[in-house]
């Protein structure tokens, strides 16, 4: 939607949900974090479930541990 519509809306191109799971994606490969069991800390976005929503307001949004 336009901007225009939304003028109370906190983000924007560059800086809004769907690139921040980007960042957090990539933050993770590259620090290689562990989890709490020592195992790496890995998420993969989950198609499977946006796919069976067919509409969501999170495209990208969802994720899965690998």
């Amino acid at each position: 939607m336009p901007e225009e519509m939304f003028p109370d809306r906190p983000w924007a191109n560059g800086d809004n949900p769907k690139t921040a799971v980007w960042e957090y994606l990539l933050r993770l490969r590259e620090e290689g974090r562990q989890a709490r069991d020592g195992n790496p800390l890995r998420f993969e976005i989950d198609k499977m479930v946006e796919n069976k929503l067919l509409i969501t307001a999170a495209p990208d949004g969802y994720l899965r541990r690998v």
